[in-house]
């Protein structure tokens, strides 16, 4: 009979051996090989213990990579928190060709962000991109560069990119919490004379803390992972003068060797120790926002 209880983990099984053997021998494995002085090449490695962390740790080009990271994270928050709530709330509102709207905003979102990369570097580039005419043509040929080749515009152009693919999902998000909220709470804020706005603020939005809660920390493992568009876009240097590296094109770099077009200097092993620092600091930084903002939600 206790047999019989536990007869559904077999099926259970084969997952679990594909999640050990895909996730979590690879994640053992890393922090092991953060230990050594390993280049990938070969079986030959020289243990180094903690000091490939202590050098990530001491290292500029680490702070500065995390740095445009948490730039990156900051500004998709509030694109996400005002233009992907606001337009929710107008697809909320169930207008007509509400289906098409949606679908149009959420299309980006399902395209891989290397297409997204690609038709983005056509569209901004000065040669043949149509971005500086159209600029031109209404106007604002004032506002036409050279936007990746430029160290002040490149990161916020990068950022807006990657905004514009990632709208779709905020608003996704928003939208299914709007659809939970009471109807009967924002009549009743209206018959009460609570103005629209005050309706929102005061109803609507504290009854959106699940929906912001799950963006917010969405958005924050999805941001200090970014990778193959800063990639596609910039460069895995993160051209121009580094002002578009983030952790993701550090790594890579580091673990590739790259710039040095050197497969025996690649540093392998320190690559994975930065690899293992973000991995700590994302999961600390999640559960805390976890922990604040599922409070947030029990006070709301």
């Amino acid at each position: 009979m206790k047999a019989r209880n536990y007869v559904h983990l077999w099926f259970v099984l084969p997952a679990l051996l594909v999640y050990a053997l895909f996730v979590l021998y690879p994640t053992v494995s890393a922090f092991w090989l953060s230990l050594y002085d390993w280049n990938g090449i070969g079986i030959e490695k020289n243990f180094v213990g903690l000091d490939n962390f202590r050098q990530a740790l001491a290292s500029w080009d680490v702070y500065r990579a995390g740095g445009h990271n948490f730039t990156f994270f900051i500004a998709i928050f509030i694109f996400q928190n005002t233009v992907g709530l606001f337009l929710a709330t107008q697809l909320d509102a169930r207008p007509r060709l509400v289906e098409v709207y949606r679908a149009i905003l959420f299309l980006p979102v399902i395209m891989s962000l290397v297409a997204v990369g690609f038709i983005w570097s056509l569209i901004l580039s000065p040669h043949i991109g149509f971005l500086n005419p159209l600029l031109k043509d209404v106007g604002l040929g004032v506002l036409t560069r050279s936007w990746m080749s430029d160290t002040t515009w490149a990161l916020p152009t990068v950022i807006t990119v990657s905004a514009w693919h990632s709208l779709g999902w905020s608003i996704v998000i928003y939208l299914a919490g709007l659809q939970n909220v009471p109807q009967e709470l924002t009549e009743a804020a209206k018959i009460d004379g609570a103005t629209a706005w005050q309706s929102f603020q005061n109803v609507t939005f504290p009854l959106l803390a699940p929906a912001f809660t799950s963006l917010t920390v969405l958005t924050f493992i999805q941001i200090f992972r970014v990778f193959d568009i800063v990639y596609v876009l910039a460069g895995p240097q993160g051209a121009p003068v580094f002002s578009t590296d983030v952790l993701g094109t550090l790594i890579y770099r580091t673990a590739f060797s790259v710039v040095a077009q050197n497969p025996t200097a690649s540093r392998m092993s320190y690559a994975i120790a930065i690899s293992v620092i973000l991995f700590i600091v994302l999961g600390f930084v999640s559960t805390l926002l976890l922990i604040v903002l599922r409070r947030r939600e029990v006070e709301s």
